[in-house]
C-alpha cells in the first residue's frame, strides 16, 4: 500500500512511513546547514569589496589639470554598506602632488570647522543600485564652497568614474581617473580604510 504525504505543496510518494521520516530528516538537516552557512558567511559578505572602491585623480573643470586624489571607500551605516569619498592628496598649479595625509596644509574655509582639505570627506551615503549599476541617494560636497549636492556615480568605460553632483535635474558631471598604487606617493600606498567613516 502506498502513502502520500504533502510537504511545501509538493506531493511525494513513499512506500512506508519510515521512508517519509528519513526524507523529512534530511530536508531539516539540509535547511539547518544552509542557515548556518549563511550566518557564517555574513561577515565575509559585509567586507566584500563594493564596485568602484579605489583611488581616483580628479580634474579641475577650468584648467583641465589634476586637482586632487580621492579615495573611494566602503563603510557600514547600521545594516547598510555605503560608499564614501575622502581627499587624500592635492596637486599644485604645476600638476605635482603638494599635500598628502602626512602634510595637510590648505584649509577648507567654507566648510564647518574649517578643516584641512586633505582628509576631508566629500562623498557619503552612496548606495549601490543593482538595477542601474550605479551609486545614488548620496551626497557630494564642493570643498571650496562648502555646498552639498545630491550625487550619482557610475562607469561607462574602464578606469574612468563619472561623478555627478546635482540639484534636481540640473548638475555637472566630472570624470575621475583610476590611479594604481605605483602612481601614488609612498604614504598613500596600501591605505587601511577599514575604520574610515564620513564625519557628517
Amino acid at each position: 500500500m502506498h502513502h502520500f504525504f504533502v510537504t511545501h505543496n509538493t506531493k511525494y510518494q513513499y512506500t512506508n512511513i519510515v521512508q517519509y521520516k528519513k526524507h523529512k530528516g534530511k530536508f531539516i538537516m539540509r535547511k539547518s546547514f544552509l542557515s548556518a552557512l549563511t550566518v557564517f558567511m555574513m561577515p565575509f559578505l559585509a567586507h566584500a569589496s563594493m564596485p568602484f572602491v579605489g583611488t581616483y585623480q580628479t580634474i579641475d573643470d577650468e584648467t583641465n589639470q589634476p586637482k586632487s586624489i580621492v579615495q573611494i571607500y566602503q563603510y557600514q551605516d547600521g545594516d547598510d554598506t555605503e560608499i564614501g569619498g575622502r581627499i587624500i592628496a592635492l596637486y599644485d598649479t604645476e600638476g605635482k602632488i603638494s599635500e598628502t595625509l602626512s602634510n595637510p596644509t590648505r584649509i577648507a574655509d567654507n566648510v564647518d570647522g574649517k578643516p584641512t582639505m586633505v582628509g576631508l570627506d566629500i562623498i557619503w551615503n552612496m548606495e549601490w543600485d543593482e538595477d542601474d549599476n550605479e551609486y545614488s541617494d548620496g551626497k557630494i560636497m564642493d570643498p571650496k564652497s562648502g555646498k552639498v549636492y545630491s550625487s550619482v556615480m557610475w562607469q561607462d568605460k574602464p578606469n574612468v568614474l563619472n561623478v555627478r553632483g546635482k540639484i534636481g535635474p540640473f548638475g555637472r558631471t566630472q570624470h575621475w581617473n583610476t590611479m594604481t598604487s605605483d602612481q601614488l606617493p609612498a604614504d598613500l600606498q596600501n591605505l587601511d580604510t577599514s575604520n574610515w567613516k564620513p564625519a557628517k
